[in-house]
C-alpha cells in the first residue's frame, strides 16, 4: 500500500517555506526567539532582565540577569547529611530573594499541600525579602488546577510573578507556562521540594541545599545561614551545558542580602572554623 505524507497536499509556498525553516540553524532560531520575547517584554514596560544582585552569578546570566518573560525551576539538593527535606527552607528562601528583586505588584503563589506538616509559606521570614502583603496564596486539590490557575495568574495585569510548588512534572503545562511567560513578561518559577523529572522548556534550572555555617574562631556562636546553589541549566547564557558552576553563599541579616562566600573562607588550609548547619 502506498505511503502519503501529510505534507503532499501542501500548497508549493509552504512547503518552500518549511524548506527553508528546516534549514535555519538551531542557534540562529534561538536567538530570533529570544530577541521577539524581549521585544515583548520591552513592550510592556518591564524590564527583560532583573539582577540577582550577586555579580558572580549575574555575569553567566544572559544580559546579566535573570530572565523575567521566562520559566525557572527551583529543586531542593542533599543537605550534608545527604537527606533531602519534605519542605525545603534554602529552595522557599532562594525563591524568595528573586521575587524581592522582580519589582512591586502582586505575587502569585500556587500550591498543592502533600501532607500533614505541609505549612503555607510564613510570612515573617519572607518579609526579609518583600512585603507578604503583595503575596496572593492559592490552593490546588490537583496538579492540573495548579498549573491551570499559574496559567492564568500569568495572563493578569498587575502580577509581577507567579510561583508553583508542585512534585509532578508535565511537559505540556511546562511548554503553556513558559509559553504564557515569553508573551506576558512575567517570571514563572516552579518549586520542587522533592527530586522530579526536570522541565525542558525552563530559562534556568537551579539546585539549592544547606551548607554548613562557620562560626568565628574561639565563639560557640551560630554563624550566618549559607545555601550551596548549583546552575544546572542556563538556556540562553554561559557556560555550556556540560558544565554545572556552583557558588557557596551567605546571608546578612544586616544588609539583608546574599552573598557569595569567598574561597579563601570556605575550604583554603590553614583555616579553622567550626562549622554547623543552619537554614
Amino acid at each position: 500500500m502506498p505511503v502519503i505524507s501529510p505534507k503532499a497536499f501542501d500548497s508549493p509556498a509552504a512547503r518552500v517555506a518549511n524548506d527553508t525553516a528546516a534549514s535555519v540553524p538551531a542557534s540562529l532560531r534561538e536567538k530570533v526567539r529570544r530577541l521577539e520575547r524581549a521585544n515583548s517584554v520591552c513592550r510592556r514596560g518591564r524590564a527583560s532582565s532583573v539582577s540577582l544582585g550577586i555579580p558572580a552569578i549575574d555575569a553567566v546570566l544572559p544580559e546579566g540577569g535573570l530572565l523575567t518573560g521566562a520559566l525557572h525551576e527551583i529543586e531542593a539538593g542533599p543537605a550534608p547529611s545527604g537527606r533531602v527535606a519534605p519542605h525545603d527552607g534554602p529552595v522557599l528562601g532562594f525563591a524568595a530573594h528573586l521575587l524581592g528583586r522582580f519589582g512591586p505588584g502582586t505575587i502569585l503563589w500556587c500550591r498543592r499541600p502533600t501532607g500533614t506538616f505541609d505549612a503555607v509559606p510564613y510570612a515573617p521570614a519572607l518579609s526579609s525579602w518583600f512585603d507578604p502583603a503583595r503575596l496572593l496564596m492559592v490552593t490546588a486539590k490537583r496538579d492540573e488546577d495548579l498549573f491551570w490557575a499559574m496559567e492564568e495568574g500569568l495572563r493578569c495585569p498587575g502580577i509581577s510573578a507567579v510561583v508553583g510548588e508542585t512534585r509532578s512534572a508535565d511537559s505540556t503545562a511546562g511548554r503553556r507556562l513558559s509559553l504564557a511567560a515569553e508573551k506576558n513578561g512575567v517570571p514563572a518559577l516552579l518549586l520542587r521540594a522533592q527530586p522530579a523529572p526536570p522541565q525542558s522548556v525552563c530559562a534556568t534550572r537551579w539546585r539549592i541545599a544547606s551548607a554548613p555555617s562557620c562560626s568565628m574562631p574561639g565563639l560557640k556562636d551560630v554563624g550566618a545561614a549559607r545555601w550551596r546553589l548549583e546552575l544546572r541549566r542556563n538556556r540562553f547564557g554561559t557556560p555550556s551545558a556540560d558544565e554545572t558552576p556552583s557558588w557557596l553563599l551567605e546571608w546578612n541579616d544586616e544588609t539583608h542580602c546574599l552573598a557569595v562566600v569567598p574561597q579563601a573562607l570556605h575550604g583554603s588550609p590553614g583555616t579553622h572554623f567550626e562549622e554547623r548547619l543552619v537554614g
